[in-house]
């Protein structure tokens, strides 16, 4: 029995198609003869409603409605599916079907189709705990995840390692964070006179939110500064070297439960759903495999174009000709 969402979308689906395909006869002066199920024909073969309803179980349930909400995508699938049956029934008259290689990949074929179906049943037949009760819990234990973060305002003189090389540059901040320490009230002088930041014209090396586009090594240096007024250690960023100085410091605050509760239930449905999933093919995929080594190393070879080396022992080849090399070349 489908169910009430399945339902729905089918309906809608059969209205938007048939509206579709209607417009589209119409336009052609044509007269649609199709059995009330048929969708589009063409060529000798036919769409019906269950072939796209089967087509629609590849896009996710909840994609299903904004992606047939569109005329375009409606004619791609209905011609992209015509064509597909058209070709399959020319290779079927071509006995195609009968080749071992090409009714091998069928029997693969269905074997995805009924390896998702499982999967699909299984997670579906879960019993879900009540997750109202855990979340609640989860709130109380993780509470610092719900906190947002206050702003944190800092001043920053920045030495770039791009103008300067490394041991340089470390020497220069150094000399700013011993100035800045000394004498916390100059730090704009020190701004000015070491900052290689090109913005600090405009800013004078204000940061007014260093979460915001900062890294995450200038923010937690910045977020662990208390007091205006207060220096940083030295941080070292993709830019360079940074000494920062706290201008102020927000508190953060916590979300409530109320503002959480459907972001986390969501969370431990997901959770919970996946670790039964993986447990249930786990236990499939620990059962005993009997293998015959030998002819399954014949598959990294299989494939090879003749007197090809393979890639791999190509390198190795390679590698071994590089390291067996005398210093210099091999020259005196």
């Amino acid at each position: 029995m489908k169910s009430r969402t399945s339902q729905t979308f089918t309906r809608t689906t059969a209205g938007v198609l048939a509206l579709f395909c209607a417009a589209a006869m119409a336009g052609e002066g044509a007269e649609s003869k199709l059995p009330p199920d048929v969708l589009a024909a063409q060529g000798g073969v036919q769409i019906t409603m269950q072939d796209v309803d089967a087509f629609a179980q590849k896009i996710p349930e909840k994609d299903r409605a904004g992606f047939f909400d569109s005329p375009k995508r409606i004619e791609n699938v209905l011609n992209n599916m015509l064509l597909r049956k058209q070709l399959a029934a020319q290779a079927r008259e071509q006995k195609l079907d009968k080749d071992t290689l090409v009714a091998r990949q069928l029997d693969q074929a269905a074997d995805e189709v009924l390896s998702n179906a499982v999967l699909e049943n299984h997670r579906a037949s879960l019993k879900l705990p009540e997750f109202d009760t855990l979340a609640q819990e989860y709130y109380l234990v993780h509470k610092d995840e719900f906190a947002v973060p206050g702003i944190v305002e800092v001043k920053h003189v920045l030495v770039s390692t791009k103008q300067r090389g490394d041991e340089e540059a470390k020497a220069r901040i150094a000399e700013v964070e011993a100035a800045a320490r000394a004498h916390p009230d100059q730090f704009d002088a020190l701004v000015e006179k070491y900052s290689d930041d090109p913005s600090k014209a405009e800013n004078h090396g204000l940061i007014a939110d260093s979460g915001g586009k900062t890294s995450r090594a200038f923010f937690d240096a910045a977020k662990a500064l208390k007091n205006p007024g207060d220096i940083s250690r030295i941080v070292k960023t993709s830019f360079g070297y940074h000494v920062l100085q706290l201008v102020s410091h927000q508190p953060d605050k916590q979300k409530s439960f109320a503002d959480v509760r459907a972001e986390i239930v969501k969370k431990l449905r997901e959770s919970y759903i996946s670790k039964q999933m993986d447990q249930y093919t786990g236990e499939i995929r620990g059962r005993k495999i009997d293998a015959n080594p030998d002819l399954v190393a014949t598959l990294r070879t299989r494939y090879l174009t003749p007197g090809v080396t393979p890639p791999a022992d190509a390198m190795r080849e390679e590698s071994a000709k590089q390291n067996t090399g005398e210093p210099d070349g091999g020259k005196p």
